[in-house]
């Protein structure tokens, strides 16, 4: 399920955007290719080296080709996927996995430790039923029992991640990996472009974007962070701008993908403790890691765990920076930072 991908075709039309403000030519040459994959889009940037036309369609074939696999294991919208053919198994037994499956889900689990279960990729029924996952969903909001009945499948004690298996607590738990699932993919995507012999590398996948080397200027990629308004157009109110090379970034939000229910604005970031939509003033997050999977799952949580909780854990995560922005009560936005974040920051 990946109910997050309205998030950002935008983060592109940023990037061309800075790019375009730049005052001097570029110095190398850049060949681009997009696609959709995972309910969202994808776009790849190559700079440096001469790539004709036959090598760039191949090459965007072998990136199809490979996300279609992915997808084929991580994809809750495609029945017979793996991790669907997972969730219909009504056993306690382990289950061999994919290694791809596995360690997707072993990060899914080290989160949900590391938050106290503000990360918890077994939340997917709650998710379905506020209508962001692959059901169209209620327009009403759960009754007591209802939640009740599903926090008793939820939580990080449901699964045992094995070397090479995977089993339930209970014989209905069902999981989603939407949270972390695009930032892995853009790994992947990147790692096996770099096997090829690139190393000026862009990928984005859904808004989760790795960068490799530099940019066509010969400089860092440079991408732009929005503001969080619910009613502005993507890139056009930028936040910041980073500057990144060898690093990937993830960001996640409440303004561009919620439902009206019974009268109320609900956010698609479910706080597994409770069952319920989040509804404290936290926005968005931006997360800087050296790995997209990581970074993904770390701006999620971060979101649930809210403003306070969230920055002090990044702060001592290692390896990583973060950007909160909260929303005030008149409109206007505060933002947050970990201490070597302002390293990254353009403007």
């Amino acid at each position: 399920m990946y109910h997050r991908s309205r998030k950002i075709v935008v983060v592109i039309l940023t990037v061309f955007l800075v790019w375009g403000c730049m005052s001097e030519g570029p110095i190398y040459d850049e060949y681009s290719f997009n696609g959709s994959t995972m309910g969202t889009t994808y776009h790849i940037s190559l700079v440096g080296g001469n790539i004709n036309l036959e090598t760039r369609s191949q090459m965007g074939m072998q990136v199809d080709s490979l996300l279609k696999v992915y997808n084929h294991i991580l994809s809750t919208y495609e029945p017979h996927s793996e991790i669907s053919e997972f969730n219909k198994l009504a056993t306690l037994e382990p289950v061999a996995v994919s290694h791809r499956l596995l360690k997707v889900v072993k990060m899914g689990l080290k989160l949900c430790v590391e938050t106290d279960g503000a990360f918890d990729i077994t939340v997917m029924p709650i998710v379905n039923f506020f209508g962001f996952g692959f059901e169209p969903g209620e327009n009403r909001f759960p009754t007591v029992s209802e939640l009740d009945a599903w926090l008793d499948l939820t939580g990080c004690h449901q699964l045992v991640a094995g070397d090479s298996t995977l089993s339930k607590g209970d014989p209905r738990v069902s999981i989603d990996l939407s949270a972390i699932a695009k930032g892995d993919a853009a790994d992947i995507v990147a790692d096996f472009l770099a096997a090829m012999g690139y190393e000026n590398i862009f990928v984005e996948i859904g808004g989760e974007i790795v960068t490799r080397g530099v940019n066509k200027f010969g400089k860092a990629w440079q991408i732009g962070i929005d503001r969080p308004n619910f009613s502005g157009a993507p890139g056009a109110d930028l936040q910041h701008i980073i500057q990144l090379s060898n690093m990937a970034v993830a960001s996640s939000g409440d303004y561009r993908n919620f439902r009206e229910v019974e009268g109320k604005r609900v956010s698609h970031m479910i706080d597994p403790r409770s069952g319920s939509p989040i509804s404290h003033q936290l926005a968005a997050v931006t997360v800087i890691s050296e790995t997209c999977l990581l970074a993904d799952g770390l701006a999620t949580s971060v979101m649930i765990l809210g403003q306070d909780a969230g920055l002090d854990w990044l702060e001592h995560y290692p390896g990583v920076e973060g950007l909160l922005i909260v929303r005030n009560e008149d409109g206007s936005f505060t933002e947050f930072m970990t201490s070597g974040f302002n390293q990254y920051l353009l403007d």
